[in-house]
């Protein structure tokens, strides 16, 4: 099974198909395999070598419960990792939600590793977790109403039960505040596409995001924020497009 080692943390990842690389990166409480479930993966290895990873807290990758540990430059420390094991000095980001952040700060901190953007549920800009102040994981009824507090929406039944699989102690150590990107992004010209369902409380920010950055913007008529990924009929084919464009 494949793994990067990140100062002996345990980064999984799987990479198929073949072409210019494209890096998946999940949201908060998901996995890679979402990517895989949903189809995005399997539709957009036909024509790129498809990267997909376990952000740690998540999936099989390591889940450290401290804090410090989920500082953003040990995050982007993992994705390095990845790359660095399969030979890739740059590729093609595609993040929903948490990966959208963290495919910004990719391209914020390191813009020549960044071929083009695929931004989901996601903002450059703070963004705060004080709703998840003084949770720890050991209650899970209080998890999910701090998630559905920092969401704006109410969760599914099936949704809630996947999410409860996850270490929540490790979710909580992950739900640190976001500092804004946008001043490393000021004058970016990386090509860039962005998606986001229009019951998305962060669509006023996505949409202006996309205006200062001259991204393409997909939107995604009656979808919220957690059910984004689910419209894949007409996400993947938007995805395509844009990389085709590139």
């Amino acid at each position: 099974m494949p793994w990067a080692d990140n100062k002996g943390m345990r980064i999984w990842y799987e990479a198929r198909g073949e072409g210019e690389p494209l890096v998946l990166l999940h949201g908060f409480t998901s996995s890679s395999a979402h990517w895989k479930v949903y189809g995005y993966a399997s539709a957009l290895e036909r024509s790129h070598r498809v990267v997909l990873i376990d952000l740690r807290g998540h999936g099989k990758s390591a889940k450290p419960h401290e804090r410090d540990a989920y500082a953003l430059e040990h995050r982007l420390a993992d994705i390095d990792a990845v790359l660095n094991e399969l030979d890739i000095d740059a590729a093609h980001f595609c993040g929903f939600s948490m990966g959208g952040w963290l495919s910004y700060a990719m391209a914020a901190r390191s813009p020549s590793m960044v071929k083009s953007l695929i931004i989901g549920g996601a903002h450059p800009y703070e963004e705060s977790f004080a709703a998840f102040a003084g949770i720890d994981g050991s209650d899970p009824d209080a998890f999910i109403a701090a998630l559905e507090s920092f969401l704006g929406e109410v969760i599914s039944p099936a949704m809630r039960r996947m999410m409860l699989l996850n270490d929540l102690r490790a979710l909580c150590a992950a739900a640190t505040d976001r500092a804004s990107l946008e001043p490393a992004l000021e004058g970016m010209r990386v090509p860039m596409m962005m998606f986001v369902g229009d019951l998305d409380q962060r669509l006023a920010a996505v949409q202006e995001a996309a205006q200062k950055m001259d991204a393409r913007l997909v939107i995604v008529p009656g979808i919220a924020h957690a059910g984004t990924l689910g419209a894949s009929e007409m996400l993947i084919p938007e995805i395509r497009s844009f990389l085709a464009s590139r």
